[in-house]
């Protein structure tokens, strides 16, 4: 007999789905929701059962735990405080666990309104891309107290294999900006470097495979770098979120009044690609964007 407590499950991305499976394969029992219901079927189909809504999400899984891993800041807001979101329904001690990439000051606010309701928060967002979803093997950046983080643990260590407690509400997020600006600077870098060994003669796998091992390695360079060799661009995380994530962090900057040449520069070039039409591409199509430069 399953004796886990139900967990709620809100967003069925790339993301989403892979680590609501892992969930489920481990034996938790789901009550899950996504705005696009078709997204749930592979999941329904594997037990769980699905909120149409939520807010009634919030009022059948009561004090449980509920996650929620949608595409950006206005939907993770939506989801918690709009008209149908979970605040308005909301039981006391119930643990609310963002895994996606989200502004800094709106977790701040939703870990206030939470609060106010007697519930906890914490931000908990990823590194490690769909594979890392999908293996079990994602790096989680938490913030918020050290109880609810202990609460969340076995969770957690389902969903990944290093969970860091950076520090209060919001922490997290901190954490995760830093991530999304070295690894957008870093894919920037590595497609330039590989189009011009390219078109100067050498070959690009000869390139990465000289590479690896050096000051110069990197799991871009090794994951990603493999990406742009087999111009495989079949989205593992899309263009767009790489965008809206270097723009949080820049918005971030501007609000502190910091100046951050190097992420501003980043950030032109992820907007670039966008606007050209390439923003359904995975990371690595940053390539494709240079060579459509040139």
């Amino acid at each position: 007999m399953n004796t886990h407590a139900p967990i709620g499950f809100i967003g069925l991305g790339l993301m989403g789905q892979a680590m609501a499976t892992q969930l489920i394969n481990a034996g938790y029992p789901l009550c899950i929701h996504s705005r696009t219901k078709d997204k749930a079927k592979a999941l329904i189909a594997l037990g769980a059962s699905y909120a149409n809504s939520p807010l009634q999400l919030a009022s059948l899984v009561k004090d449980s735990i509920i996650i929620i891993c949608v595409t950006d800041s206005i939907a993770l807001e939506d989801v918690v405080k709009g008209e149908k979101g979970l605040l308005h329904h909301i039981a006391p001690n119930c643990l609310i666990i963002d895994m996606g990439t989200s502004c800094y000051e709106l977790t701040l606010n939703l870990a206030q309104q939470t609060h106010e309701k007697q519930a906890h928060y914490i931000d908990a967002p990823v590194s490690g891309g769909q594979i890392g979803a999908q293996q079990g093997t994602l790096s989680i950046m938490a913030g918020g107290s050290s109880n609810q983080l202990q609460r969340a643990k076995p969770l957690f260590d389902v969903i990944g294999q290093k969970t860091t407690h950076v520090g209060a509400e919001g922490s997290g997020q901190l954490a995760k900006s830093a991530n999304q600006m070295i690894v957008g600077a870093t894919l920037n870098i590595v497609a330039e470097a590989l189009f011009l060994a390219q078109k100067n003669g050498a070959d690009p796998a000869k390139v990465v495979q000289a590479l690896t091992g050096g000051f110069a390695d990197s799991k871009i360079l090794q994951v990603h770098g493999k990406r742009m060799v087999e111009q495989n661009y079949t989205p593992g995380a899309r263009a767009t979120t790489q965008l809206k994530d270097l723009q949080q962090a820049q918005d971030l900057a501007t609000l502190n009044k910091l100046t951050l040449p190097l992420n501003q520069a980043s950030l032109s070039q992820w907007q670039g690609m966008v606007d050209a039409g390439l923003g359904h591409l995975d990371q690595a199509g940053i390539l494709a964007w240079v060579e459509r430069n040139n």
